[in-house]
């Protein structure tokens, strides 16, 4: 991985007409950044809410908070 210093000691160096391009792909980046979170919160909203609400998925919710290794 290339340092942080080192990237931007490069970019300084780049001649001024390529630092619209610079930009452009850096907002890109953010962007995209922004589109993958937020697509993953909402899956985990999704699932929350299956998880919560599906009868076959909470079928064992009522043996919370019993102790599974206790002698009978």
């Amino acid at each position: 991985m290339v340092a942080k210093a080192v990237l931007l000691k490069e970019i300084d160096s780049l001649p001024p007409r390529y630092y619209s391009e610079v930009v452009d792909f850096v907002t890109y980046i953010r962007e995209k950044k922004i589109k993958e979170n937020n697509s993953l919160e909402r899956a985990a909203e999704m699932a929350f809410e299956e998880y919560n609400n599906n009868k076959e998925l909470t079928a064992f919710s009522a043996l919370d908070g019993e102790d599974f290794y206790e002698t009978r």
